[in-house]
């Protein structure tokens, strides 16, 4: 199996079509696979968009957040978001799915209005593990997977460490089984009070970045289980204020470009695929 490695955006400036296309030929230079591109970020046109990415051969995945105050709302917002995101030719489509405030028959409502559409499109859409959304902790999304074992997540697992306070140890049984319907990863180091350590690459947080790699491990296995040719991982630190910054001036601590460059290189050297 081979892992696909791809850059998201987030903390650099990609606001028109001549930062795009110099942005995807450094995506490439450095060796990623493709990008991950966040809808309600991002305003540059599919047409520019492909245009960019097939210059350098790269693949896209999107992103989108389903939004409101109500489930109709979500609902509406889904569905546009998913129809727009398929215009960008999308290897798979990452979504921000309900929320946690909802019950869990209307966020079913959600999930099942994303596989409705993998259905028609023959498209991967995967849930993202995150706070403010159902699956912010391993419980809640373990009672989704009951009811819709179909689903697929994708494991932003540094967010559960901090719902739990928790280097998750202590429920490596449910994590494991979890990894089971993991079919993308967002690879962050988070720690037990917060989602994101201050530097990968620092000494300080090397059992931290041991332990999100011994998760991560499990998830590749069990794509190897499932006979995949393929995996994709997004190294996903992210700028203020995920980063950790001076006060007063508010500059980043880390080159958050770097720390994404960082963890791509690691995980290419670790993971045993």
């Amino acid at each position: 199996m081979k892992l696909h490695f791809h850059k998201s955006f987030w903390e650099t400036d990609c606001s028109n079509e001549k930062k795009l296309v110099s942005l995807t030929e450094q995506v490439k230079s450095e060796g990623y696979q493709g990008t991950e591109l966040f809808l309600p970020f991002y305003g540059i046109s599919p047409e520019q968009t492909l245009k960019a990415h097939d210059q350098v051969n790269l693949a896209i995945i999107t992103g989108i957040g389903t939004q409101g105050n109500t489930l109709e709302e979500h609902l509406e917002s889904m569905k546009s978001q998913l129809e727009y995101a398929l215009e960008f030719n999308p290897v798979l489509i990452n979504s921000h799915t309900g929320r946690d405030i909802f019950s869990l028959e209307e966020n079913l409502a959600l999930y099942d209005m994303a596989l409705e559409f993998e259905a028609k499109h023959g498209i991967k859409v995967t849930h993202e593990t995150h706070r403010f959304r159902p699956t912010f902790n391993t419980l809640t999304t373990e009672q989704i997977l009951r009811r819709r074992a179909e689903l697929k997540l994708n494991l932003d697992v540094s967010h559960w460490m901090v719902v739990h306070e928790s280097d998750l140890s202590d429920q490596m049984v449910r994590v494991n089984a979890l990894a089971e319907s993991v079919h993308h990863i967002h690879a962050r180091v988070g720690y037990e009070e917060g989602p994101q350590v201050t530097d990968p690459s620092d000494p300080i947080w090397k059992t931290h970045l041991e332990n999100h790699t011994r998760i991560w491990q499990q998830v590749i296995q069990q794509a190897q289980l499932r006979n995949q040719k393929s995996f994709t991982i997004t190294p996903e630190f992210g700028p203020f204020p995920y980063a950790h910054t001076t006060p007063i001036t508010q500059t980043h601590l880390t080159d958050i470009w770097k720390a994404n460059s960082y963890m791509k290189d690691y995980l290419q050297q670790h993971l045993v695929v």
